[in-house]
């Protein structure tokens, strides 16, 4: 269980970087940073300002920094001097963790690393390609502001697009993909000059910057790897026939149940599951494999099962291993005989389960007609 603790308790803890490498143990802690020591023999310190730590975890405290950045920016053998790490990108990154963690400056926040730690820091978007949600190019990335991005579209006649950070949906090793179309993103952010604060203060886009936060919590550090497949549509075959469905956009899509239940969003994709995360204060998080995805309608993702059975079924606080998601997997309706399950309506556009099969019995008749 993560705690909260004051600074003055974090002497001799030990401290981890963004990428999960160790930087030592906190041998002293000053107003402005805190001081690690890693090595017996052959020592290093790190000098590391506060502002960049994201937490505690009830074991260890992580630095929002990979180990190569500290070791670049706050490796050396005396204090630095305040004018080394009072740059404007630190001071944009102090005003946002105090809005995080009003309590910051006396306490240090509690922190539950995941699957969705910082893979890649702000400033180094710089250049990346971007694409709309609906895989469109927009162009690459020319500049990085507390609260946007800037986007530069075409060498001749260039476009430029400020991009809100929260519209921003994860980077996949190569590009960065908005949670919008290029539509969208040419009518609202497509202009000369940045957007004013007032264009920043809406409901949807507090609604939006609440739902990220809750579910990537080191947003505010960097952007989240996400798998390459907003360029794979992954096939899923139910009795013979091959229905595609382009994964990405399923992102951030509400999930219902059988009842009629919706269950919350889709927050991540895995190779044989979903994440379906619901509730903003009281989070539960749903690991569901992919065999029981019965629709997607374009709007929601549709689950062959009742609401009672997915939370207590699949509602879990770690990842399920493998072999754990794939004896749920099997378990799901579609591998049970059975008459063709009815559909909630005519749906053209809907991807959509139309049969059911038996496993064992599909396998059976295989080997007969090998025979």
């Amino acid at each position: 269980m993560s705690d909260i603790i004051s600074w003055d308790k974090a002497i001799g803890k030990k401290v981890k970087s963004s990428d999960d490498k160790d930087l030592g143990k906190v041998e002293s802690i000053t107003l402005d940073y805190i001081q690690t020591k890693e090595g017996m023999v052959s020592k290093t310190y790190y000098f590391i300002p506060k502002y960049h730590l994201s937490g505690y975890d009830g074991d260890k405290l992580w630095v929002s920094l990979t180990k190569d950045e500290v070791k670049a920016k706050f490796e050396r053998e005396s204090a630095p001097e305040p004018s080394e790490w009072e740059t404007q990108e630190y001071r944009e990154r102090r005003t946002t963790i105090t809005r995080q963690h009003p309590d910051f400056a006396t306490s240090i926040p509690s922190y539950k690393p995941s699957s969705d730690m910082v893979q890649l820091s702000w400033d180094k978007i710089i250049g990346k390609k971007v694409k709309s949600s609906d895989k469109k190019d927009l162009g690459d990335a020319e500049s990085v502001a507390t609260e946007y991005i800037e986007v530069k579209e075409g060498m001749m006649n260039k476009k430029h697009y400020y991009i809100p950070k929260y519209y921003i949906q994860g980077f996949d090793g190569d590009t960065l993909y908005t949670s919008l179309t290029k539509d969208e993103i040419k009518d609202r952010f497509e202009r000369d000059s940045p957007p004013s604060p007032s264009e920043l203060q809406t409901p949807e886009y507090q609604e939006r910057t609440n739902q990220v936060e809750s579910a990537h919590p080191q947003f505010v550090h960097g952007v989240p790897l996400m798998a390459k497949e907003p360029s794979t549509e992954i096939s899923v075959d139910y009795s013979g026939t091959t229905y595609d469905i382009p994964w990405d956009q399923l992102i951030h899509k509400h999930a219902r149940t059988t009842d009629k239940v919706e269950i919350g969003y889709v927050e991540r994709i895995g190779n044989e599951f979903i994440v379906v995360r619901e509730g903003v204060s009281n989070v539960h998080i749903y690991y569901i494999p992919k065999t029981y995805i019965r629709d997607y309608d374009g709007s929601e993702l549709w689950i062959d099962a009742p609401s009672g059975l997915v939370r207590s079924k699949f509602e879990r606080e770690t990842e399920p291993t493998v072999e754990e998601l794939r004896a749920m997997a099997i378990e799901a309706p579609r591998y049970r005989r059975g008459e063709p399950q009815t559909q909630r309506g005519e749906e053209t556009d809907a991807v959509t389960v139309e049969t059911e099969i038996d496993l064992e019995q599909s396998s059976t008749d295989k080997k007969t007609e090998r025979a």
